[in-house]
């Protein structure tokens, strides 16, 4: 039932299977029929029977949800969900990560030997490494910004000289052709890729800072592939952003600058070794995404705090100081190389949006602002049900078709997004510039419209000059679109439908009160929402930050202008409100949101309608479902902790959900056997609980109390193991003869009617000591952790070897492993799992004797 292939097991050996540079890295379970193993040493027998042919059977007819709740709800609030049987099966491709620290003999022996030179030249790289990834996803930034307006202005260029002509069916073939170019490259960038590299990318980084190793999604290949993807996806018309793929490529430069090494290419350079552990890379990666905020919002301290807040499941305040250093390097470098370094030196980024400073708002609009704020709780949760119930039919209908089907799927809602946004711009009056508030003394009022290039001479007479300009001068991105109008007149929908999207927000956060008619932003919200919707889940790179924001800015923007009919109020401010309303209704950010979009706008006096928007969208929302990142990582069954345990299982205790059946290794322990749970065909684990050796059988020994000095069946708990160490120990024949059983001291005083020797727990140097191997050392097994070992059969160890030699675990096993004991609830099992990251944690009884395991995926 479990497949056993050498390639497999080659790719398997190495917890560190998810390189930054392997483009070869492929989950163990990935092309397996059936997985019938969790990563833990241990087999749940209710659990285990439940994965047979049938259940497989029925789970591939029925899309893998077998379960009535999972079909019949999509969608929950916080804490309601459950796993299905089928949905836990899928889980067991999912490895987890190895956070804690290895405090083993060795380890301890290292520290006690490292000099304090060497901790601040580890402190000291880390900062370096910060500041790497800093300049690196400014650059990787400002490239996807460039390549952006470049093919956009080809694509707007090249319809334009239709316009100009009047022939608006060729203007349409063009525009429809060229938008379907790019939109099925970018789809069928993603085929060779893989679809990980589809999306926005948030779930896998929220799910790896977790602790969950997803395959492919930290590696070049998917860094590649998502790069392209994102660059044609945004310029095929369709509605979504490139601010969540950002996060994505941050976190993929991150996870690769950290480690600087390729399993692929066979590269380990040794400088950087110290940082080749899991728990180092997790803060790398946290430290990109935030970077990636911030490098496409021009917000460090947006970035940082979304970091905290949404990505990152741990944190620091080390990681605090490095990830905000690291935040504002990437901001700068975007700055710096769009502007040029002869510029005045601004705070812009990829995306950056401006409000007028000289209108404010009343308080007696604060309550328009809180209903805003309702409104969008409310569409927030609408869109999130809507998207999470496509998303499962998407996963359904898919599952067994042809990935071709995927881009045509791409192609058909080109199609239909190209067809509406330029009828709609086709079928719209033209309006003359007088009617855009009447005066150009008030369109100067939007010279506060920031330009994304910062040039701050173009900005005083922007909108003037775009609406004396309806031929359509190019010396703006977002200008105003003539669309077959007359000279001096302009079409407000085609700003919208038939324009870049912040260029579109740019339009819609500008002072001028009657730029935009009421039916208009009506007409454009609804079908901006359907289309965003719909788009949402294509296979290709997509966000949804700067689609969502712009429904929000368009319907916050109507509730304004409405307003203004019967009292004078300023629409912008309301398109600030409505987007950062809609921003959180599907997100559920708060406090990083809120810093966002007043970063983005530089629109410091509008804080407080922003923030009570953003919270109150939030709390409606949270009333009826979650975010949609959460949805998501539920459908693609990441085995992901939150913060709180699920509500519907706080009433139990850690012997109802351990594993009970625990395969162990002594502390010294024959190589045979070790090669035999390795090669186990019935059970895949990645841990094992070590236990003190049985001692002989010899019945007529017994100690000056009368007790028998042996065990017969010796369970007591001394440390835990990994697989991928016990595969380093093989694969340098650290081997040994039979050790002697070490003397257990007695404590003074005791009981002479104890049954059993009595342990004194102290320093591991006091019991059971035994001398490392001088071929091992801490640094070795780092570095030899982080790469592929060959399979078992092909490390060419003897027979006389695996039948006569030991391997003695006592100086590599884990000795400050966390345990549990059988009489913990379920809720303090889970605080304890969630709060270090643990992967395993055994479980003991009164005499620290095993009697379980728990790993993440019994926690759910």
């Amino acid at each position: 039932m479990f497949r056993n292939n050498d390639d497999d097991n080659n790719n398997n050996n190495n917890n560190n299977n998810n390189d930054g540079f392997d483009d070869e890295n492929k989950g163990i379970f990935l092309d397996s029929k059936i997985e019938i193993s969790d990563e833990t040493s241990l087999i749940h027998k209710a659990y285990h029977d439940d994965y047979d042919e049938n259940i497989l059977i029925n789970n591939n007819n029925n899309g893998g949800n077998n379960n009535n709740h999972s079909s019949s709800k999509v969608t929950h609030r916080r804490g309601k969900h459950t796993f299905t049987e089928a949905d836990k099966l899928k889980m067991t491709k999912f490895e987890s990560l190895d956070f804690p620290i290895i405090d083993n003999q060795i380890y301890r022996e290292y520290i006690r030997r490292t000099s304090k030179l060497n901790h601040i030249l580890k402190t000291f790289g880390k900062w370096i490494i910060c500041f790497m990834i800093g300049v690196l996803v400014g650059i990787t930034a400002y490239l996807v910004k460039q390549s952006v307006e470049f093919v956009n202005e080809f694509k707007f260029d090249q319809s334009g000289k239709y316009l100009e002509d009047e022939r608006k069916f060729i203007a349409f073939l063009v525009y429809y052709s060229i938008n379907i170019l790019f939109g099925v490259s970018a789809s069928l960038v993603i085929i060779p890729v893989g679809q990980i590299a589809s999306g926005s990318g948030i779930p896998e980084v929220k799910g790896y800072l977790n602790g969950i190793r997803i395959p492919q999604s930290m590696n070049v290949k998917t860094l590649v592939g998502k790069l392209v993807s994102l660059i044609l996806a945004y310029s095929s018309g369709l509605i979504l952003g490139p601010e969540g793929p950002m996060i994505h490529i941050g976190s993929m430069l991150g996870g690769a600058i950290g480690q600087v090494k390729s399993k692929t290419l066979k590269w380990y350079p040794k400088v950087f070794w110290k940082y080749h552990n899991d728990r180092d890379r997790r803060d790398f990666i946290s430290t990109g995404a935030a970077a990636g905020v911030a490098a496409a919002f021009g917000a460090p301290i947006g970035g940082v705090l979304f970091g905290f807040e949404e990505a990152s499941s741990f944190w620091s305040r080390q990681l605090t100081w490095r990830t905000f250093f690291a935040c504002l390097i990437a901001t700068f470098t975007t700055n710096i190389i769009l502007q040029g370094f002869d510029m005045q030196i601004h705070d812009y980024g990829v995306l950056k949006f401006g409000l007028s400073n000289k209108y404010l708002y009343k308080y007696s609009e604060l309550i328009p602002f809180a209903l805003i704020g309702v409104a969008g709780g409310l569409f927030g949760a609408l869109f999130v049900n809507l998207n999470a119930r496509l998303s499962q039919w998407r996963s359904k209908f898919f599952a067994n078709k042809k990935i071709y089907l995927r881009v045509l799927e791409v192609f058909i809602l080109i199609t239909i997004t190209s067809t509406i946004l330029y009828c709609c711009a086709a079928f719209t009056p033209c309006r003359s510039k007088t009617q855009a508030n009447g005066s150009t003394n008030s369109l100067d009022n939007s010279s506060s419209i920031s330009s994304s290039s910062g040039s701050n001479s173009k900005n005083s007479t922007k909108l003037l000059k775009l609406l004396n300009n309806a031929s359509g001068e190019d010396e703006q991105e977002d200008k105003f679109i003539a669309f077959f109008c007359e000279q001096g007149e302009y079409n407000q929908m085609a700003g919208l439908s038939f324009n870049s999207l912040d260029a579109g927000l740019r339009l819609l956060f500008s002072t001028s009160t009657d730029i935009f008619t009421i039916p208009t932003l009506a007409v454009f919200s609804v079908i901006s929402f359907i289309l965003t919707t719909i788009t949402s889940g294509l296979m290709l790179a997509s966000g949804l930050f700067i689609p969502m924001m712009l429904v929000g800015a368009t319907f916050g923007r109507l509730v304004g202008q409405v307003i203004a009919l019967f009292v004078s109020v300023d629409p912008c401010i309301y398109a600030l409100v409505g987007a950062s309303a809609m921003m959180a209704g599907f997100s559920r950010m708060t406090i990083s949101l809120a810093i966002i979009m007043v970063e983005l706008t530089e629109g410091t006096q509008y804080m407080l309608p922003v923030i009570l928007s953003v919270m109150i969208a939030k709390w409606v929302g949270d009333f009826f479902n979650e975010s949609i990142y959460e949805h998501l990582i539920e459908q693609k069954c990441y085995p992901f902790l939150q913060s709180q345990p699920p509500k519907s299982m706080i009433k139990l205790g850690v012997v109802d959900i351990m594993k009970t059946e625990v395969v162990t290794l002594h502390e010294v322990e024959r190589v045979s056997k070790v090669i035999e749970v390795l090669k186990s065909e019935q059970h895949f684990h990645n841990g094992f609980p070590v236990i003190e050796r049985p001692r002989p059988l010899d019945p007529n020994r017994k100690d000056a109390y009368g007790n028998l000095e042996y065990y017969e069946d010796e369970t007591t708990y001394s440390g835990l193991i990994l697989r991928n160490q016990l595969i380093c120990l093989l694969y340098y024949r650290i081997f040994c003869h039979e050790q002697p059983l070490p003397q257990n001291p007695r404590l003074l005083g005791g009981n002479p009617n104890r049954r059993y020797n009595q342990r004194r727990f102290g320093r591991p140097t006091e019991y059971g000591y035994a001398p490392a191997d001088p071929r091992m050392t801490y640094e070795l097994m780092t570095q030899s952790l982080a790469r592929h070992f060959p399979p078992i059969d092909k490390m060419n160890l003897k027979k006389e070897e695996i039948e006569t030699m030991y391997i003695d675990l006592r100086p590599y096993m884990n000795l400050s492993t966390i345990v549990a004991n059988e009489t913990y609830s379920y809720s303090e099992t889970y605080s304890i799992f969630r709060t270090i990251g643990l992967r395993h944690l055994p479980v003991v009884n009164k005499k620290n004797e095993v009697v379980g395991i728990v790993t993440r995926k019994d926690l759910l």
